[in-house]
């Protein structure tokens, strides 16, 4: 059975393995993350290059309705027609732009996903600063880190710091951004100086969380903030 064919169904028997079906905007290092989660008891199907927000929400219907795994309930909305145990993840950030009509689609997007029986584990402004969450905390108040570019500026020299043996680490052009964002090179080098700190992110992701939910504001002023770690917990239960 293909991981995407998740119709309830009596007569089959109880499948015990966990199934996630993971949308993601990025094509190559989102995906290749939430890959690594597999386990004999969990069964991850990780689509990149799947859009931004709101049209990646859209996107994630769609593919859900051409399977005929949609369902509109009393109230006429659209909800997702899957198995107990199954969840389906939208993974986008906002990409923070001065444009109040983007930032409105952003908060609409994971109102429209939630409606759905979407899970959204969204990022502000970027997947970047959870990676970044490994390494060191990252202050919620910060308008430094409210933006992507502060992200791979200490992703640039995290990599450079405790790569030193790879001679292209230390070479002045070298940066996060243009030089570590393909799925080969996150597996090699990223990935594998993140490892063991899992439990770190997770409990700063958490003090970002709390300290833009209090008092509460619009989604898109959460910000620096993700919601990646919601998934990864899930992931890892």
């Amino acid at each position: 059975m293909e991981p995407w064919e998740i119709k309830t169904d009596d007569t089959r028997k109880v499948n015990s393995k966990k199934l996630f079906i993971i949308f993601c905007e990025d094509g190559a290092v989102e995906p290749a993350y939430f890959e690594l989660f597999k386990k004999e008891d969990i069964q991850i199907s990780a689509f990149g290059n799947t859009k931004q927000h709101h049209a990646q929400v859209d996107y994630a219907t769609e593919y859900f309705r051409k399977n005929d795994l949609i369902e509109v309930d009393e109230h006429g909305l659209e909800i997702l027609k899957i198995d107990e145990g199954a969840q389906v993840w939208c993974v986008f950030d906002r990409d923070k732009e001065p444009n109040d009509q983007k930032d409105t689609a952003f908060n609409d997007s994971i109102v429209t996903a939630n409606s759905k029986g979407i899970k959204t584990a969204w990022s502000n402004d970027d997947f970047e600063l959870w990676i970044l969450l490994h390494f060191e905390d990252v202050n919620p108040a910060s308008q430094e880190y409210a933006n992507r570019v502060k992200y791979y500026e200490r992703l640039t020299e995290i990599l450079k710091n405790k790569l030193p043996e790879e001679a292209s680490f230390q070479n002045p052009k070298f940066d996060y951004y243009t030089s570590m964002k393909s799925k080969a090179k996150f597996l090699r080098y990223t990935y594998q100086l993140m490892k063991g700190n899992v439990g770190n992110a997770i409990e700063r992701a958490k003090l970002l969380e709390k300290y833009h939910s209090t008092p509460p504001k619009p989604t898109h002023l959460h910000c620096p903030c993700t919601k990646v770690h919601h998934l990864v917990i899930e992931l890892l239960s």
